[in-house]
């Protein structure tokens, strides 16, 4: 059997970030000898082996490399083969088993602290302090996001309401509508009906704003006006839907600009299909949409119209935000339009808007262009 001893200590030093003569230190060896076992010219004595696997919390085996494969078949047949067809009080008992016998396999970790998190709120008084130290751990061990975020947000379930942003703020990986998600998941834990709807009518919208940024940036028709106004208008449908325009007079005021930038894609693509009477239609309806939030006041909150999705949730004009009901903001930084359109530049670019090349020199697109101006 090959032994493993030295490539083990090698990295596991490294991940602490340790000199050989730190470690020396915690070991009451010498530098020398560190250097020996990572070079290979010596090992250990055996005595010093359960110290050595202590201080990197890990096992006498895995620190001799004697058992990574029946490792890995252990925990995966006899811990997660197995763990979600037990009771959670099973669980419990096996999760906290397992962390111990591998206390450096994260998914074992994770799911140990989401069980508890999750499903033993009412023995917080005595694993909550085992939960913070292992989410630090992770952290500043665990280069597996998805383990990481998921350390995390199990932490935010038992944290103080206080603590929340900042134990978000411990991982980049965790983008603005997962913080929300968070949130969302705290309160439905708690009990707390009315904190828990108002976020999850908050993701809503976020989730409904990413989708349709998204599918509104997958064009793939230049050089082809006609497959341009079969995208836009499908488009546009979909904004009815998301807005509830159906069931409304008029659009909703959040959602104006990304009407706007919806019907100057529509316009220009009719104008380049040569059905000039419709374009010069939808050019109305988006200097009209322009026109309508140029009136609006910087930092106001605006109306999503859709209550059945979103709730009282709003947006704030000329800001990347949704604001929740009870005043909270929270920034949005992908999706759709949310602010001014700028809609006399478009109309005067030359490059990507070339199918209003046939309708430049036109008088009834120069007052148009005018009215545009005027916005700005």
């Amino acid at each position: 059997m090959e032994l493993m001893i030295a490539e083990k200590i090698k990295k596991y030093r490294r991940e602490r970030d340790l000199t050989q003569e730190a470690l020396a230190s915690v070991l009451g060896v010498s530098f020398q000898s560190v250097s020996k076992w990572e070079t290979g010219d010596g090992y250990p004595d055996i005595t010093l082996l359960p110290s050595i696997a202590n201080y990197f919390g890990i096992t006498v085996d895995e620190l001799i490399g004697n058992d990574e494969i029946s490792a890995k078949d252990d925990v995966q047949k006899n811990y997660f083969d197995v763990v979600n067809k037990l009771s959670h009080d099973e669980r419990l008992e096996l999760a906290l088993k397992y962390n111990k016998k591998y206390p450096r396999n994260w998914h074992i970790a994770a799911s140990l602290m989401k069980e508890i998190s999750h499903h033993h709120r009412d023995k917080l008084g005595e694993y909550k302090e085992m939960l913070y130290v292992l989410c630090e751990r992770m952290l500043k061990e665990c280069t597996d996001s998805v383990m990481r975020r998921s350390a995390v947000a199990s932490i935010c379930m038992i944290c103080e309401e206080d603590e929340i942003n900042f134990w978000l703020s411990k991982d980049t990986s965790f983008w603005h509508e997962k913080r929300y998600e968070v949130f969302e998941e705290r309160y439905k834990l708690m009990g707390d009906n009315a904190k828990y709807a108002m976020f999850r009518d908050a993701n809503n919208f976020l989730c409904a704003s990413r989708m349709l940024g998204r599918i509104s940036a997958s064009r793939d028709y230049r050089g082809n006006p006609e497959k341009a106004v079969s995208h836009n208008k499908a488009y546009i449908a979909l904004l009815d839907a998301a807005s509830g325009l159906g069931e409304s007079i008029e659009i909703p005021e959040g959602w104006l600009p990304e009407y706007t930038l919806a019907y100057i894609r529509l316009a220009s693509a009719y104008f380049g299909a040569d059905e000039k009477e419709n374009g010069y239609e939808y050019l109305e309806k988006a200097l009209s949409c322009g026109e309508r939030y140029a009136k609006i006041a910087d930092g106001a909150e605006l109306s999503l119209g859709n209550k059945v999705f979103y709730g009282d949730t709003k947006t704030v004009k000329n800001k990347y935000a949704v604001s929740l009901p009870e005043g909270t903001e929270l920034l949005n930084l992908l999706g759709i339009r949310w602010a001014n359109v700028d809609i006399a530049n478009i109309m005067k670019s030359e490059k990507g808007w070339e199918w209003f090349d046939s309708v430049r020199a036109e008088k009834r697109y120069i007052n148009a262009l005018e009215r545009a101006r005027k916005l700005n």
